[in-house]
């Protein structure tokens, strides 16, 4: 029996290199070749930039920029994957021996001979658990999908974060857009009002006149209000978006400035490709894998457990002959474990196991239907809203002629002053009309470029570990479609 554990040395490592361990992959999946919304003037190149650079506008560049380095969100993101990366160390620890140090010193006392017998001892113990039938590395698969999904999600929070600060970005420059051309029109409503005071004065108006005119003036101060209070619940959203409190916004968004220009042309890519690349279906996907690994290491569970152990000690009865090659003590271990009866714990934990990874199926499955079915929207509603903007434009240079004529008849006595302020009104209305249009327009763009996400990789560094962003593609159609 002094060499019984031979067999256990030459057996394991024999059962360990026999045995198959399964490791699944993804389940081929199908999706859809084309779009269902065929949108005009699609580019064919795909952009270099990120989609929100295709704006042009400096302000928002560096709003976003300045979102993804300290808003809470990605803070937390950055977390997630460090702490999945630890996980991931841990779950590979699982696979290697360990090997722990020790030392003591004892002195005892007899009282009946009235001796005092002392020992000094060091032992370097090890054991190793051979991964016979794949348990740990089940384990160690399941903290690698895990880690992804981690990089997936923080990619998932930077495109939502991009989208949501360029959305009320845009939000706010369309408010404050309405707000000049609303204190434009009041300085003419007033202009026109102290005109028509003047007129009735000189008998050439009616009082009426002077009334419809005083209505019209506070009924467009009267939107005022309203939108300084627009203005100044988007600039707190984005104050809050950039990681900042409200009462220190940074001067980009104090200053007035324009609207940027919606780009004519913007890159889509096949479905499939749009499913590849958007981090929410990405992070379903390894959510699956980990379930699957999860399964296939409740399986090993119910297979025997091996162990191998060893130890190499000292230990004497004065400190200073431990070093002594008498004092060296050494011992070989080996066990084996297997569980006969746990009342269906075990398979319990793998059926357990196997409808978690049908749940996680059939939320990927989810996730992949919302993609589609958000790109198909904001497909339709890029379109119908940039429709929406031309028409309105088409009526606002209408209502300008519209005024012009209403004025020349007024002045010379052939309609009356009604006419002329309901032209005016019309205009006024169109005008924000139109603002509001071609914010939505680039509403619908920012939305579209959301559904189709960015390329965004996922890096670290050898000391933090932190993460970075990199660039982010516009959006690009292409004729055929493949199955992932």
């Amino acid at each position: 029996m002094r060499y019984f554990w031979l067999v256990f040395v030459i057996a394991i490592p024999a059962l360990t290199a026999c045995s198959t361990i399964e490791t699944r992959s993804f389940p081929k999946q199908t999706f859809p070749k084309q779009w269902a919304q065929q949108v005009a003037k699609m580019q064919s190149q795909k952009q270099a930039t990120p989609w929100w650079q295709e704006l042009h506008d400096d302000d928002l560049n560096q709003l976003i920029s300045e979102a993804i380095k300290a808003n809470p969100d990605v803070l937390s993101a950055e977390s997630v994957i460090r702490e999945s990366r630890a996980y991931r160390v841990q779950a590979k620890a699982g696979l290697l021996p360990k090997v722990t140090i020790g030392g003591s010193a004892k002195s005892t006392y007899l009282k009946s001979t009235d001796a005092t017998t002392d020992t000094y001892s060091a032992v370097l113990d090890a054991s190793w658990e051979p991964d016979v039938f794949g348990t740990q590395q089940h384990a160690l698969a399941a903290a690698e999908a895990k880690v992804k999904a981690a990089e997936a999600s923080y990619a998932d929070v930077l495109v939502s974060l991009s989208a949501e600060v360029a959305t009320n970005y845009v939000a706010l420059r369309g408010y404050q857009a309405q707000l000049n051309v609303t204190q434009a029109s009041l300085k003419s409503w007033l202009e026109t009002l102290q005109l028509t005071q003047w007129q009735h004065q000189a008998g050439m108006v009616t009082e009426l006149d002077v009334e419809q005119a005083k209505r019209s003036y506070e009924q467009t101060a009267a939107s005022v209000p309203t939108l300084k209070q627009n203005i100044l619940e988007t600039q707190n959203q984005l104050a809050i978006l950039l990681g900042r409190t409200p009462e220190n916004l940074p001067p980009s968004l104090i200053k007035i400035a324009d609207l940027p220009n919606s780009p004519k042309t913007v890159f889509l890519p096949i479905p499939t490709e749009v499913l590849r690349q958007r981090p929410d279906v990405r992070a379903a996907e390894q959510n699956v894998l980990v379930a699957m690994s999860k399964t296939d290491s409740a399986k090993s569970n119910r297979w025997p457990s091996f162990t191998l152990g060893g130890s190499l000690g000292l230990t004497s009865a004065t400190l200073g002959k431990l070093l002594d090659t008498d004092a060296l003590i050494t011992t070989l271990s080996a066990a084996v474990s297997h569980t006969l009866f746990d009342g269906g714990a075990l398979d319990a934990q793998v059926d357990i196991q196997t409808e978690q990874e049908k749940q996680a199926m059939y939320s990927y499955k989810k996730t992949v239907l919302s993609a589609l079915q958000e790109t198909e929207n904001a497909l339709a509603g890029l379109y119908n809203s940039r429709e929406s903007y031309a028409a309105l434009n088409r009526a606002l240079d209408a209502s300008r002629n519209e005024e012009k004529l209403a004025l020349m008849q007024y002045q010379a006595g052939q309609t009356s002053f009604t006419d002329v302020l309901n032209a005016q009104r019309t205009q006024l209305t169109l005008k924000q009309q139109s603002i509001q249009a071609k914010a939505t327009e680039l509403a619908k763009l920012i939305t579209l470029s959301k559904a189709i996400s960015g390329n965004w990789a996922i890096q670290q560094t050898t000391q933090n570990k932190t993460v970075k962003d990199a660039d982010t593609s516009s959006l690009q159609t292409s004729s055929t479609g493949t199955s992932s």
